[in-house]
């Protein structure tokens, strides 16, 4: 029966203690020292503290295209609450930079309050067809007119800022609100030209933009500039650019919420400061400063973090205040149509989310706790006991505003991740208590009973939609007899709640990195600051009792003995992490009916995420189909990194050999994986086959993106010696001849044409023996047909190691695996294997050199005679085996793999070539290989062993 392992109490998840990486370490490294320089540049006397970069409701028309289709503003704080925020936190002038217009200034300098008239106007570089911000002050009204209409043109609107002297920053300059293939690396060599002053801090962005701008800013010489101006036919002077000066740097909160203004920001060197105060306001001493240049950035990045809390409070604000934006409006406004699908899907599922009460008080209160207010406790004690929690983490948060803005960041993160792992939880169990009453009602349902032929039957979503949520009373072989219109009810509030974190999260990291490829061309071009090459490893499996955790295993241990720059995560209550092995603790474990030893568990998303962030990775491997790929293809859109699939596994063969599925059940599976694999910008495959039928018609996937590789060998380990076979067969002999199967005992390894095989080898061999190793459903059944055959059970490496090196021939009849990494660990321990010419084996075994490759049962049991009938042709198989196993080595391998990922790979980890003899199983004789260490090419893995010769020990 399908069982639910939940933690609810709270306790964080198991992992690898998670610092950041060298990367991001040397990052802050680099940036605190420039934040230390500046705060002693001037005497903090003689300064005026401005953030440079806010905003508040008059922001009201976004330049993201969804949010003017959707009608929304950008914030919709007041002005008032800006201000004593701004005054809060000491900044000695105001100043509110909204977007293209003033309005908020004129309206303060109405009430009388001094401010620095400042906006921030999107401007059109015609070029690039690339609308860019440019911070704007001291203008007057109808300098604002003007203003708007050349921000039409970039060249124009900063010819005009030129001439009426008005001071301009470009802001977060290497951040656009738009993906543009257009963008290259001669854009910033114009914006040198046409700048003096760049913001090298922004609150909102992280760190990697930050430097990079800084480091590039700090790198624009009078040569550079007078040499892109040249190039570029432009002259520095038209746009108040003096080259022989260093470029002004700013910093700025780029605050939209009133939770971070006045964090950061810039300090304004005015000599003599006191005393002119006496006579002149602040903001025109301040307009003086952005003149001259006297400026010095103050305040701290908070990477992606500050970005989250700030969406979290925005997408909180929309989903209690979004109204209907009408259907002709979002069909008729600016966009593609995937635009306006994704801002149809967004304001129903907001407006359908307003009619749930719990979750618009829960959003409310989340604004609330960010602004520092506590949800009241009689509202929490009227609150199901199942959902308090969610208050104390929310007064949590709130006890937070009050302290350091370092320790709000963290406890508002940290809580972000408890909250969502807790509604997990909190669901899983709702789900299975959902279940469970269903079965109790219902005698004839027992969800020990469904196979995977009746889930993927199941697995379909009725046209018609009234049939899947409100039923019809019409049976159908898809999800139209779930009810999910129950299930909806019941998980309503922590669905939509979780989903919601999950939004912004994802969201405040995308937004960031939606030009990372312009990133990385950038820290090229200047030679610094390049993010590092790592991968982060996905996997649902890897310590447990399966031929591809074994595999990966082997992975990890070659990761770990070399160093390389990948690491691996797994979801798993027990194990313990390891150099290069993180470990979350899984929110459920499911135990799924026919795969009891195989448990499917669901990993916490957001944790996950942090782990990516921190540890400075930047492209993804996942190996298994399971919950992992969810969390792989999350953190693709979440980080724009490129992601790649490692298949272990056919399924259409495994549900074509191990289910009755029709073909067109089974096609329903095919699309679907077509659909999954298509999302991932390569596919490592472990055969010939296997790649062919990926690039073919039925999966359509380019060639380009599909990687042939393979698993390699694990060294032998010679502590181990054979046994005896008496010790496995008591009344054996060590010439008894003895098969030896070691799998999954399951229907689809093709075990049951065992019976068979030994049948018909029998009448020539008849002390033939049989013994198997695995566990699995089938083991009673193949019991009963195999009465003679002895069942060992799991096994472990040290006890299947020394049964390679005792018994004769390996068999495999399996037709559906994609490798077979038992034939390599037959074959290290002088084994030959026996198997059908399919897929897997046929790209490893070489056919009457090291094993057998047959098309029939008849063949396989004549094949068995053969072997068992010519000894000195037996012992040369195995001698071949050993060399077999030498073209499977792990560096070449794990060296095209890294390749094929675009990894660096480190010099200590080079290819090769040397002559290794290797020891044959009779006592005179040795092979001498010379193995070829070369990289290897798409098309062919194994690598080649020449000059073979048998010598004869003297």
């Amino acid at each position: 029966m399908l069982q639910v392992s939940n933690n609810m109490n709270g306790t964080t998840p198991l992992k690898k203690h998670v610092s950041k990486s060298s990367f991001r370490e040397s990052l802050k490294h680099e940036y605190d020292e420039y934040l230390q320089s500046q705060a002693s540049r001037f005497n903090t006397e003689d300064c005026l503290r401005v953030d440079l970069h806010c905003h508040d409701h008059n922001s009201d028309v976004p330049d993201e295209l969804w949010g003017r289709i959707l009608r929304l503003p950008e914030t919709w704080l007041k002005t008032k609450e800006l201000v004593a925020l701004l005054q809060k936190n000491k900044m000695d002038v105001v100043t509110v930079s909204n977007h293209n217009n003033a309005r908020s200034c004129w309206q303060l300098l109405d009430q009388g309050i001094d401010v620095l008239v400042a906006a921030e106007f999107t401007c059109y570089f015609p070029e690039y067809e690339l609308y860019i911000h440019v911070l704007t002050y001291g203008f007057s009204k109808e300098q604002e007119v003007v203003l708007n209409e050349k921000r039409q043109n970039i060249y124009d609107f900063l010819r005009y800022t030129t001439q009426a002297n008005l001071p301009v920053i470009m802001p977060h300059p290497l951040y656009f609100y738009t993906k543009n293939e257009k963008i290259d690396l001669s854009l910033f060599e114009k914006l040198a030209v046409m700048f003096q002053r760049f913001e090298v801090l922004n609150g909102q962005r992280d760190l990697w933009q930050s430097v990079l701008t800084l480091n590039w800013a700090q790198s624009l010489t009078a040569e550079k500039i007078a040499a892109y101006a040249t190039k570029h036919n432009l002259a520095p002077a038209d746009f108040g650019v003096d080259p022989n000066k260093p470029k002004i740097l700013t910093g700025g909160s780029d605050d939209h919420t009133g939770i971070f203004a006045g964090q950061c920001g810039s300090n304004l060197y005015i000599p003599n400061l006191a005393k002119r105060l006496e006579t002149e306001k602040p903001s025109d001493l301040a307009l003086e400063a952005l003149r001259e240049g006297n400026v010095s950035p103050f305040g701290q990045i908070g990477e992606n973090q500050k970005l989250n809390i700030a969406l979290l409070d925005y997408f909180s604000q929309v989903a209690t205040k979004i109204t209907d934006p009408g259907l002709l409006r979002i069909m008729l406004h600016r966009g593609s149509a995937w635009d306006k699908i994704g801002c149809f899907t967004i304001s129903n599922f907001l407006l359908e989310m307003q009619k749930n009460k719990k979750a618009m008080k829960f959003f409310q209160f989340i604004h609330d706790a960010l602004q520092g207010k506590k949800p009241n406790k009689l509202i929490k004690w009227k609150t199901s006991k199942n959902y308090r929690f969610c208050f104390e983490y929310l007064e949590q948060i709130a006890d937070s505003k009050n302290k350091s803005p370092e320790e709000f960041v963290t406890t508002v993160n940290e809580v972000i991740g408890h909250l969502f792992s807790y509604l997990n939880k909190l669901m899983a169990t709702k789900i299975e208590e959902i279940i469970g009453s269903n079965v109790s009602k219902n005698k004839d349902t027992k969800l020990r009973n469904i196979s995977t032929e009746e889930i993927t039957r199941k697995f379909e979503v009725p046209s018609q939609l009234t049939a899947l949520f409100f039923g019809n009373n019409v049976k159908k072989d898809n999800m139209s007899n779930v009810k999910i219109e129950k299930l909806l009810d019941h998980l309503s509030f922590p669905l939509l709640i979780s989903t919601f974190l999950a939004g912004a999260t994802l969201a405040s990291t995308r937004v960031l990195y939606q030009n990372r490829k312009l990133l990385n061309d950038f820290a090229e071009h200047l030679g610094k600051n390049r993010h590092q090459n790592k991968a982060l490893y996905l996997t649902d499996t890897l310590r447990d009792k399966n031929g591809v955790s074994n595999s990966l295993s082997g992975k990890l241990k070659e990761v770990q003995k070399a160093d390389l720059p990948i690491d691996f995560l797994i979801c798993h209550s027990d194990i313990a992490p390891e150099p290069h092995l993180f470990v979350v603790r899984p929110i459920s474990s499911f135990s799924v009916p026919h795969y009891h030893d195989q448990e499917i568990r669901l990993p916490d998303l957001i944790e996950i995420a942090r782990i990516f962030y921190e540890g400075g990775y930047d492209r993804i491997v996942c190996s298994t189909e399971g919950p992992m790929a969810v969390v792989s293809l999350f953190l693709q859109q979440m980080f724009n990194v490129p992601s790649y699939f490692f298949m272990h596994t056919d399924w259409i063969d495994f549900i074509k050999h191990g289910t009755d599925l029709t073909q067109y059940e089974r096609d329903r599976v095919r699309r679907l994986l077509r659909a999954l694999y298509n999302r991932y910008d390569g596919i490592f495959v472990l055969n010939t086959e296997h790649k062919s039928w990926l690039t073919d018609h039925e999966m359509q996937l380019e060639a380009s993106k599909v990687f042939l590789t393979a698993h390699h060998t694990q060294p032998r380990d010679e502590t181990i010696k054979a046994m005896q076979k008496s010790d496995i067969i008591t009344d054996a002999t060590d010439d008894t001849p003895i098969l030896f199967v070691a799998c999954r005992v399951s229907k689809e390894k093709g075990l049951f044409d065992l019976p068979e095989i030994i049948a018909k080898a029998k009448r020539n061999i008849p002390d033939l023996r049989l013994v198997i190793a695995g566990s699995g459903p089938a083991t009673q059944e193949l019991k009963q047909q195999l009465p003679e055959a002895v069942f060992l059970g799991w096994q472990n490496k040290e006890q299947l190691a020394a049964l390679y090196l005792t018994l004769d021939l390996f068999i495999f009849p399996s037709k559906f695996d994609t490798f077979g990494n038992v034939i390599l660990e037959s074959f290290v321990h002088g084994m030959p294997t026996l198997a059908y010419n399919c897929k897997g084996p046929k790209d490893i075994i070489q056919h009457n050199i090291n094993g057998y490759l047959v098309e029939t049962i008849d063949e396989m049991a004549n094949k068995v005679v053969e072997f068992f009938s010519n000894k000195t042709q037996r012992q040369l198989m195995k001698n071949n085996a050993l060399v077999r196993a030498l073209q499977y080595q792990a560096q070449p391998i794990m060296h095209q793999f890294m390749g094929d990922l675009g990894l660096d790979i480190p010099e200590h980890y080079t290819i090769k070539s040397n002559v290794t003899a290797i020891p044959c199983t009779s006592t005179n004789s040795f092979i001498l290989a010379e193995v070829e260490y070369a990289s290897c090419d798409n098309e062919s893995i194994p690598l080649k062993t020449n000059n073979l010769t048998e010598k004869t020990v003297v």
